[in-house]
């Protein structure tokens, strides 16, 4: 399982995001694209982060998956017009100092 971060984006002054934008989001899910569970970070004046768990065995695959997934929202006839996607990556640990966390110390 990979979690994502999809941005999507919106520098509208009167941002509104939709309540159920979890939900929105897995009813566009196709069962092939095997999300598991999504949730919602805001990011005020910017639009939100999705977070997206993903049953998938390749990264790559996972953050295809959720650009595509989040991009059906933002589509000309989508629950989201005039937002668009960003970045749909998986969060690093290493800007956070936690680079060496699973790595066995020097002697």
């Amino acid at each position: 399982m990979y979690l994502v971060h999809t941005e999507l984006l919106n520098r509208k002054v009167d941002l509104c995001i939709p309540q159920n934008l979890a939900d929105l989001l897995r009813s566009l899910a196709h069962p092939d694209d095997r999300v598991e569970h999504v949730v919602i970070h805001p990011r005020p004046g910017h639009g939100v982060t999705v977070g997206v768990y993903l049953l998938t065995d390749r990264l790559k695959d996972a953050e295809e998956t959720a650009a595509r997934l989040c991009g059906r929202a933002v589509d000309a006839i989508g629950p989201l017009p005039g937002w668009r996607v960003g970045r749909s990556e998986a969060p690093l640990l290493a800007p956070y100092g936690l680079e060496g966390l699973w790595l066995s110390p020097e002697p």
